[in-house]
């Protein structure tokens, strides 16, 4: 006689007894931490970081900022000369990038699945 199902997800409700299951499966994990990221000297980043400050949070411009951070003493890295409002977007601008580079999220991902069962 055959079995009357009401549902197919009835069809599929039996208990099967398993001696073992094995699984196999490859996790790819990317991440931009694995290495040194940050490569910015302490003056560098706190330059930056002030220079972001007044951008983002004060709202003052290029022009504006060079004028401040004149006044607060802060002069270019390499050359020693005032930073005029072209280098501080440039560094700010540069900044951005560097920060979501570094800041970026992977979602991992899983492959190469296989089960093994043995009854």
């Amino acid at each position: 006689m055959q079995e009357v199902y009401s549902t197919v997800t009835d069809w599929f409700k039996r208990e099967v007894s398993y001696n073992s299951i094995m699984m196999t499966f490859t996790i790819c994990i990317k991440t931009s931490t694995l290495t040194k990221t940050t490569h910015y000297t302490g003056y560098q980043q706190k330059l930056f970081d002030e220079i972001k400050r007044l951008k983002e949070v004060e709202g003052y411009g290029y022009k504006r900022i060079s004028y401040v951070l004149y006044e607060k003493g802060y002069r270019s890295i390499r050359t020693d000369s005032i930073l005029i409002h072209n280098y501080i977007y440039s560094i700010y601008k540069k900044g951005k990038i560097r920060e979501k580079r570094i800041n970026r999220e992977f979602k991992p991902t899983v492959k190469d699945i296989l089960v093994y069962i043995s009854r």
